[in-house]
């Protein structure tokens, strides 16, 4: 009576387990996509972008959940007589939903490489941007410098030795008024240690956007492979096998 009992209830566990998993990632994503964190912008291509990201980070749990209902079946069918209904319409959707998925991973592969590099350049070219306008203040500020009178000058670099003597300003605001002050005594001086600051301030940005695509695009393209392997595996193999 055991062995009956548990022929029974093995399949049953295991296809039960398996159709939470695939329902509740599902759900999962649905939240996710329709409700992202507040602080992501996400408009257009970034939306597609975040949403192919968050399906492959949750892509091994429907995989799992296939591969229990899969062996819930398998166990079903060698523990009956009669072996079972190898090409029931539950085993064929099974095997499509697998086969669907796999696809949806091939998909994902070009579209992460494509898009990432795409914003990448705009990101690049958005900072190019930023540092052409601050260049540009610079330049202004110098020919503001150019225009004073040397009295005036005197004048404003007493204000900024008063107030640094006094200790009252501190962190941003000092580095503030050490500047303001070399810009007033050595204007090419405080010209070249801006440029020069400007510059390692671009390489660190650029080298963050391209750190932060690679992770996004090669590591997901990456983990869509593994993905899509597994899905049309499962999925092909089986639906040959119940449709034959």
């Amino acid at each position: 009576m055991q062995p009956i009992v548990s022929s029974f209830l093995t399949p049953l566990a295991l296809k039960t387990a398996g159709a939470v998993l695939i329902l509740s990632s599902l759900i999962d994503l649905v939240f996710m996509l329709c409700f992202p964190p507040e602080n992501l912008v996400l408009e257009g291509s970034r939306w597609w972008l975040y949403a192919t990201s968050q399906l492959v980070d949750r892509g091994l749990l429907p995989l799992v959940g296939i591969a229990f209902v899969v062996a819930g079946d398998w166990i079903e069918i060698v523990s009956t007589e009669d072996g079972g209904d190898r090409g029931s319409m539950r085993r064929i959707a099974t095997f499509s939903l697998a086969s669907l998925l796999g696809l949806i991973f091939v998909l994902i592969i070009p579209f992460q490489l494509i898009t990432t590099n795409d914003f990448k350049s705009q990101d690049l070219k958005k900072i190019g941007e930023e540092v052409t306008q601050i260049q540009q203040g610079i330049k202004g500020n110098l020919q503001q410098i150019d225009a004073l009178s040397k009295d005036k000058v005197k004048e404003q670099i007493t204000t900024i030795d008063r107030e640094i003597a006094s200790g009252q300003a501190q962190g941003e605001r000092l580095a503030n008024l050490q500047l303001n002050k070399l810009l007033l005594t050595d204007p090419k001086k405080f010209a070249q240690k801006s440029e020069q600051n400007l510059q390692i301030q671009r390489q660190k940005r650029e080298n963050q956007v391209s750190n932060r695509m690679i992770q996004t695009g090669v590591r997901t393209s990456l983990a869509s492979v593994l993905l899509a392997v597994a899905y049309i595996t499962i999925g092909w193999t089986g639906l040959r096998r119940v449709l034959k």
